[in-house]
């Protein structure tokens, strides 16, 4: 693999290990505080379209990134609407932090 596919790589797996905390503390707290189910239902609807193109271009970096963002985007946002409304100790008391 080339330097250049190398890094595209590394770029995708950084872009998965960055959706963890998100997923982590929405499945482990059932806490849906600051999440905007529509935001990610429109972002797993545009991951599934790129991805559609990474696969007819061929694009290995691109298809792997599209099969992370479809996977963490769909689970982000299957929970938020399972846990609408919940908040957990934290957010109920620091309601503006991350």
């Amino acid at each position: 693999m080339s330097i250049p596919g190398m890094l595209g790589m590394a770029g995708a797996l950084i872009a998965a290990y960055a959706y963890y905390p998100q997923i982590a503390h929405l499945l482990g707290e059932h806490c849906s505080a600051g999440i905007s189910g529509r935001a990610y239902a429109l972002w797993f609807v545009s991951s599934i379209l790129v991805t559609i193109n990474a696969v007819a271009i061929a694009s290995l970096v691109f298809i792997l990134l599209g099969i992370v963002q479809i996977g963490a985007t769909g689970v982000i946002y299957i929970f938020s609407r399972r846990y609408k409304g919940m908040i957990c100790p934290y957010h109920q008391a620091h309601p503006y932090e991350d």
